[in-house]
């Protein structure tokens, strides 16, 4: 087995560490996951923003965990980004025979995406809301992968992702989410704005504005144009639909601008990465257009900030993005506590026979297997699991369980052999990176995870990638029943997706959680 002597990190918000552990495995540790807050930062020059921040107890304590798992604990190189001269005295306190390695920004995208992809030559698109290499922010930037090399075509200074996600500041059926992240540029907003949008309509008086926007990255402006009062939460109801499906409709346009030209003139696959990279809706439109030119897209899963450390170790490593790295994030914590729940609580023998069961009495579920998940979306190892076919599932959810918003669309999971029975348009989405539509006659069977525009956030799964919920899928299968289940992250309320029996058992006694399955058990309420 090959001894690797290197680590990456990656310090802004949305701080991972990409290392080998010790069985040799690719493992990414989301350090939110760790401190048990969204977006954590693992720099101290990001403090400014409340509940983000770092302290060094957190800090010291999460390289201590990384340290206690590392292949080789004798650690040469740290490739790094976002970290300051501080960060590093503190990184030099645990690896002090390292030297230290900036890597760009937007060229830690490209590789985070392109060699986990497969492709032997692609188009790639690093799509953000800011970002530093050499010093210039808030750019676009275009690569060619060819083989193991990595060449940029373009660099352009202009801002997808920020005008994008600024629209939430004015709409007050959209918040911050983390306390003193009320800003203009507040992370969550873009994934709202996303499942707003589907609600409202597009202004064609607005558009050629909206378009202007996009250029200026001016919110007040745009305000001024479209007669819409600016501020935090002024707008509400029909407006607030249609300030987001708008945006939606411009964001698509500039996306296709940059993007499409690259590809009639290569005509190769395209990987496309950044923040940017989880508006599903675009994904779908741009999957389809590739579809029709027999070219392939490629998402990672974790195409945002939080693949940052990845793509570090990949652009030093390309040969290991074949490796699936997706079950690859923070074990579960707290495991050694589990005898002391198999005490407190009532459980049985976990079989699939049991779970359909439960399913289809309306019930819903937790799941924790193995390792987390790396990146943003919950995809079997951290979820909460339930029947579609319940026409109020959606509403029990979002107001008993998630605690979120109701416009908010949850995603259904099916095998990937039955995609075509359930979805038009459906390709391959191990990550739900895309959004197919539900086909008419199953609308009424899936109500739940229908959303408003008829469009859905698919995850396909074949038994290689999880065979939990392969398993689960073809048990319903054979039941003749429609195969598909709804799945949405495991997390406590204004959390990030857990990763401790604690936090699980919490959900399962404050809120309408049914069922923890854990362990090959089934946990009741008390």
């Amino acid at each position: 087995m090959t001894q690797y002597n290197t680590i990456s990190i990656y310090g802004s918000h949305d701080a991972s560490v990409t290392f080998l552990d010790k069985s040799g495995a690719i493992r990414v540790y989301e350090y939110e996951r760790f401190v048990k807050k969204r977006y954590a930062m693992f720099s101290t020059s990001f403090d400014n923003r409340i509940g983000m921040g770092s302290n060094d107890l957190e800090r010291r304590s999460f390289l201590t965990l990384i340290k206690s798992n590392l292949q080789n604990e004798d650690i040469r190189n740290v490739l790094y980004s976002e970290l300051n001269q501080q960060d590093i005295s503190l990184l030099k306190d645990f690896f002090p025979n390292a030297t230290f390695k900036k890597v760009g920004h937007h060229f830690s995208h490209a590789s985070s995406g392109y060699f986990s992809s497969n492709f032997d030559k692609s188009l790639i698109f690093s799509v953000d809301g800011g970002g530093t290499d050499n010093n210039v922010q808030n750019t676009t930037k275009a690569y060619i992968g060819i083989d193991s090399k990595i060449t940029e075509i373009e660099c352009v200074n202009f801002d997808f992702g920020n005008p994008y996600s600024a629209i939430g500041y004015l709409i007050s059926e959209i918040k911050a989410g983390v306390e003193g992240d009320e800003c203009m540029h507040s992370l969550v907003y873009a994934g709202k704005i996303m499942g707003l949008c589907a609600y409202g309509k597009i202004r064609k008086e607005w558009v050629e504005h909206f378009f202007s926007y996009y250029e200026s990255n001016n919110l007040r402006k745009l305000c001024e144009n479209i007669s819409v009062p600016f501020g935090s939460n002024t707008t509400k109801g029909d407006l607030s639909y249609d300030l987001a499906a708008t945006s939606q409709y411009v964001f698509e346009k500039k996306m296709d601008d940059f993007i499409i030209p690259y590809i009639e003139k290569y005509n190769v696959n395209v990987t496309i990465v950044g923040g940017c990279a989880l508006n599903v809706l675009y994904n779908q439109k741009l999957y389809e257009f590739l579809e029709k030119r027999n070219l392939k897209l490629h998402v990672p899963p974790n195409p945002n900030d939080c693949g940052q450390s990845y793509g570090m170790f990949l652009s030093e490593f390309p040969s290991l993005g074949s490796t699936e790295v997706v079950y690859g994030g923070i074990e579960l914590l707290d495991n050694d506590n589990f005898e002391e729940y198999l005490r407190q609580y009532k459980y049985e023998d976990c079989t699939y026979s049991k779970i359909v069961d439960h399913l289809n009495d309306g019930k819903i579920l937790g799941v924790i297997n193995g390792n987390s998940e790396v990146g943003p979306r919950a995809l079997g190892n951290r979820s909460i699991i339930c029947n579609p076919s319940f026409p109020n599932m959606k509403d029990t959810l979002n107001k008993k369980v998630k605690f979120r918003e109701w416009y908010r669309p949850f995603a259904p999971v099916c095998r990937i052999e039955d995609k075509d029975i359930y979805f038009n348009n459906a390709t391959e989405s191990k990550y739900m990176s895309y959004a197919p539509t539900v086909k008419d006659g199953f609308k009424d069977n899936l109500k739940s995870i229908v959303h408003e525009d008829g469009t859905t956030r698919l995850q396909t799964v074949k038994k290689d990638d999880h065979d939990f919920f392969y398993n689960i899928l073809s048990e319903i299968n054979n039941r003749n029943e429609v195969a598909v289940i709804l799945n949405t992250s495991f997390n406590v309320r204004g959390f990030p997706i857990l990763t401790t029996l604690e936090d699980a058992f919490y959900v399962l006694d404050n809120t309408e959680l049914d069922f923890l399955v854990v362990n090959n058990k089934i946990f009741r309420k008390k």
